[in-house]
């Protein structure tokens, strides 16, 4: 994906093509076919190009218009894109080598500030008005893409990543200390927006805002509202019109200039978006490579209940389709260490999920070298295209007075997974009821021991700086109430959530890669499409996720189809870190002999942890490592980094 930089100088300054200049320098990776820069008036905008789409490489940004004293800058993929031609009347002979950013350009000169309603897919721009001394900077709806901003009056700055940010003079790198803690305890210290840099806001997908001498305001564009049912006839006029639009939104992300390739594991989301590529690639007779993440050591002790070993349901997958290329990625020559390494160099930030980071950076480098350009996910399926219905969908049905449909409900249930009514009323309506206070006793039951021990490795003395012990009881407050939200907010929350997370990680790991990593399952129209069925038809006698399942009949192999067992990626990565005990143990000399790590980091539970897997690998002792251990290495990795 391109990417966008620039800044404005509110006061009317002239901007300096210099200072621009060192933001294009620190983000010229981004743009391996062609980094561009302009300036107008108070305005400096760039944009560095990532030519996947075969229009691209005829993109021209920064545009500016001189009737309308219009300056934007703008990096897109549109879902939308035909409709756009057509509605601007675009000539049939010029759609090849018409770019998606002259598009954003039109939509915006043609309805302004919203112009992010008339746009779908993966895009970001920056629109300046001189005249005015007014910015608007604008993100899609869930897309992979990220900016970032700053505002000092009368410097405000945005980037898709916040390297261009640093190199603007007089920004200094200053590590965001409620950062840091809410990622070492799953507990949320600041905004949504804070990044872990002092003064570098993220721009929320659905957000814009609009910039002005007096400040800056900020707008939803788009947000996901609850919506009424609309009535099909039949039942399966709900799978023919969600596999429609399915179909739509996986075959608007092949174009591209390059081959395409998938993210393939043993779940519904991944094998779906699979399929549904290979079957849209196979009537242009082009082909898919997908990638599965293996083990390499035996794991299934370490993951009870889970699959520790995804290959064999997603070769089932693979094997239904003769133009799909399956490819284990065993990640044999990537250290946990490695890999987590590779990710703060990528992202300048600590990431989520630290224990899987070695056969991720593995795959991309596979599909590199194979010359991929478009890595295909289905990464927001969970809260869209797969919803379960809900965890407490039966216990609304009779909280809204619902009583028929309750009854209905928990017996389809009953009749499905074979408990007594006894078990299935403590199920689904008393154990949902009484969870909340559950939380309240377990907290009163953990008496004086930090809420955050068993969750990451943080260093006492700056928990109680950071005032950690109230943040986290208020956490314990939020995860009771997120167990009695009703099922629409608990999905709206799934999806923003991950969206808000991934995008932005998405986008800058594929341009590290060379490549667009597209989701379809994050597509907006599908979406809308999907809040407007019935949830009966999620839940659909008295299954979980039956949408998607009745819908991949004769797409998907049945023992993916219907299977209800969740993988667990990297379930081997403590059996793997025991490879590497040197690199492990120099880590932890390095962190205990640093100012900054020693100081947030509690080195002692960390060597702690690490003792007790070199004594006995356990389910106990892996689950530990990979969270406390690991997350405490990408913690001290990104301090190292930031305090050079």
């Amino acid at each position: 994906m391109s990417a966008i930089f620039g800044f404005v100088h509110l006061d009317g300054q002239s901007a300096s093509k210099e200072q621009l200049q060192a933001i294009a320098s620190a983000l010229n990776h981004w743009g391996p076919d062609g980094v561009n820069i302009g300036c107008h008036g108070s305005a400096a905008l760039g944009h560095a190009l990532l030519a996947i789409t075969p229009e691209s490489p005829y993109e021209t940004m920064p545009f500016h218009d001189s009737d309308s004293d219009l300056f934007l800058t703008a990096a897109a993929r549109l879902d939308n894109r035909d409709e756009l031609l057509d509605f601007f009347q675009i000539p049939t002979a010029d759609h090849p080598t018409f770019p998606d950013g002259r598009l954003v350009f039109l939509s915006y000169r043609k309805w302004g500030e919203n112009s992010p309603k008339h746009l779908f897919g993966d895009w970001s721009f920056a629109a300046w008005h001189d005249r005015d001394r007014r910015l608007f900077l604008a993100r899609d709806q869930l897309g992979n893409t990220g900016l970032y901003y700053y505002y000092r009056h009368p410097v405000f700055a945005f980037a898709s990543h916040p390297d261009g940010i640093f190199a603007l003079p007089g920004n200094p790198r200053r590590i965001n200390e409620k950062h840091i803690a809410s990622y070492l305890t799953f507990t949320s210290l600041g905004e949504k927006e804070d990044t872990c840099w002092i003064d570098i806001r993220m721009l929320l997908c659905g957000l814009a805002v609009t910039v002005t001498p007096e400040g800056i305001k900020k707008h939803l564009h788009w947000e996901i509202k609850e919506q009424a049912p609309v009535w099909q006839a039949r039942d399966e006029d709900y799978v023919e019109g969600f596999l429609h639009h399915y179909r739509a939104a996986v075959k608007t992300r092949l174009r591209s200039r390059y081959l395409i390739g998938s993210t393939l594991s043993a779940g519904l989301d991944s094998g779906s978006v699979t399929a549904l590529a290979a079957q849209a690639l196979k009537t242009d007779g082009r082909t898919l490579t997908a990638f599965t993440s293996v083990p390499r050591f035996p794991a299934d002790h370490l993951a009870p209940g889970a699959l520790a070993d995804e290959w064999p349901l997603a070769r089932a997958v693979s094997r239904e389709y003769d133009n799909i290329d399956h490819q284990p990625i065993d990640a044999a020559g990537v250290s946990p260490i490695q890999g987590i390494k590779r990710a703060v160099a990528i992202m300048r930030a600590p990431q989520h999920a630290a224990a899987n980071e070695f056969w991720i950076m593995a795959l991309h480098d596979a599909a590199r070298e194979q010359g991929i350009g478009v890595m295909l996910t289905g990464q927001l399926g969970n809260g869209g295209v797969s919803w379960s219905g809900g965890l407490n969908r039966i216990l609304w049905l009779f909280a809204e007075g619902k009583w028929d449909e309750g009854v209905k409900a928990m017996a389809q249930w009953k009749n499905r997974t074979g408990p007594s009514w006894i078990r299935t009323i403590a199920g689904k309506v008393a154990k949902p009821l009484l969870w909340p206070h559950m939380q309240r006793f377990q907290g009163l039951m953990n008496g004086l021991a930090p809420p955050w021990g068993h969750h990451g490795a943080i260093h006492p003395d700056f928990a109680a700086r950071m005032d950690l012990q109230q943040a986290a009881e208020k956490r314990d407050e939020n995860k009771a109430f997120i167990q009695a939200i009703k099922p629409f907010e608990e999905r709206r929350l799934t999806l923003l959530r991950n969206g808000a997370m991934v995008g932005p990680i998405w986008h800058t790991t594929g341009t590290a890669f060379g490549m667009e990593v597209r989701d379809p399952t994050s597509d907006i129209r599908l979406l809308d499409f999907c809040l407007t069925i019935p949830a009966d038809q999620d839940t659909y006698h008295g299954g979980q996720r039956m949408l998607i399942r009745r819908a991949t009949k004769n797409i998907l192999p049945p023992k993916v189809q219907w299977n209800t067992v969740r993988g667990k990626q990297a379930a081997d990565v403590a059996l793997r870190m025991l490879e590497y005990p040197a690199e492990m143990d120099a880590a932890l000399a390095r962190f205990q002999g640093h100012p900054d790590v020693s100081r947030y980091l509690d080195l002692k539970v960390m060597k702690g942890v690490w003792q007790d897997l070199q004594r006995q690998v356990a389910r106990l002792t892996a689950e530990r490592s990979g969270r406390i251990l690991l997350r405490g290495i990408m913690c001290g990795c990104f301090i190292e980094a930031a305090t050079m």
